[in-house]
């Protein structure tokens, strides 16, 4: 990982101002295989961990809940109008935008996005990190399918796969189905007793999105890349972050309804070769989507595409305009929310439910 080709190295700062969740915890602490549940929504996962991840890799980055006053600063998508108005200047600062599943944030200087087909003037692709300590598939069970899983959001998983008549199809052939689901209540929130990170018990990926969904390019590629690394076959919606990856049939298997996925799991179960080889490719182009990987693309980002897209005087201009109209923005919101008794922007509403202790 080279950091500078010969270039000073300036420190970037990642801006995270709400750890709430952390309940007291040092995040400077965390270790992200170890403290794997911590890393469940965007902003943990784009911002804590990328900030973990290239402080352990040696590069010059420090975490700041408050806003510095100059220089590169990387932040969720959600908090970049926050930030430009906590600033002291908006103008002295280059802010690196994650954009995550979110619209296009047009106060960031650029944006990270996680899908090759969001790129445009000042996009810069990086995929979503892998999930972090996880636990792949037990080689023992070998090319046996009894346990299919599903592990993401509520709101995206295809209503058919949500049904009894679901559940009663996969117990007819001897399948169980493994709700690894959440619904997200907010940013600042950990998601920590559905087992993302295991499966070592997990069969089969099952991974289909509403088909209003299928082209929405704002969601990763990581149901894929996860179950690559596990060692697990996947069967998917026909989603464009997935056939971005796509390079052979083996990659994975593609589904439209509840009926094409029984399909899919019938031609595995019948065919152990086909389940092997897809096994084996997973784990070969997992290799592509590795931490080291990754952090090298970010070190890249940060230090060499960024400054070169970002140093000119009109680009600061424009950048100027665009703190001024943000801080004016995030004023009228604040005071809006005041009004109606409502929490302030960037703060997910308290919940009543208890956390799991984070490891130290």
């Amino acid at each position: 990982m080279e950091l500078s080709r010969g270039r000073p190295v300036n420190a970037v700062t990642f801006y995270l101002p709400d750890q709430r969740a952390l309940q007291g915890v040092d995040p400077e602490g965390l270790d992200c295989d170890r403290d794997w549940a911590v890393f469940g929504t965007g902003v943990f996962v784009w911002v804590l961990q990328t900030f973990l991840r290239l402080r352990d890799a040696g590069a010059a980055v420090r975490l700041s809940r408050t806003a510095p006053a100059s220089g590169t600063v990387v932040t969720h998508a959600d908090y970049v109008e926050r930030l430009l108005a906590e600033a002291p200047s908006a103008a002295r600062l280059t802010i690196v935008a994650a954009r995550a599943d979110r619209p296009r944030q047009i106060y960031a200087d650029v944006e990270v996005v996680q899908n090759a087909s969001s790129v445009g003037d000042f996009q810069i692709f990086i995929p979503s990190w892998p999930q972090p300590g996880l636990v792949p598939r037990s080689g023992a069970r070998g090319t046996r399918i009894e346990n299919l899983a599903y592990v993401g959001a509520r709101k995206q998983l295809h209503a058919e796969l949500a049904t009894d008549a679901w559940t009663d199809a996969l117990r007819s052939r001897g399948l169980f189905w493994q709700l690894r689901m959440v619904t997200f209540a907010g940013n600042d929130q950990l998601y920590s007793q559905h087992g993302w990170n295991d499966y070592s018990t997990t069969d089969v990926v099952i991974a289909l999105r509403p088909a209003a969904m299928w082209d929405d390019t704002s969601k990763p590629a990581a149901k894929l890349t996860n179950a690559w690394a596990a060692g697990v076959p996947a069967i998917l919606s026909p989603e464009v972050p997935y056939r971005e990856l796509r390079r052979t049939p083996l990659d994975y298997l593609e589904a439209r309804d509840a009926r094409e996925v029984l399909a899919a799991v019938d031609r595995l179960r019948s065919d152990p070769g086909l389940y092997r080889a897809m096994v084996e490719n997973g784990l070969a182009r997992a290799r592509d989507f590795e931490p080291r990987v990754i952090t090298d693309r970010w070190v890249e980002a940060l230090w060499e595409t960024v400054p070169d897209r970002t140093r000119s005087a009109v680009f600061r201009l424009g950048a100027r305009v665009r703190g001024y109209r943000a801080r004016i923005r995030w004023y009228r919101i604040c005071a809006s929310k005041q009004n109606k008794g409502l929490p302030q922007p960037g703060y997910a509403a308290q919940q009543n439910h208890s956390v799991p202790p984070i490891a130290t």
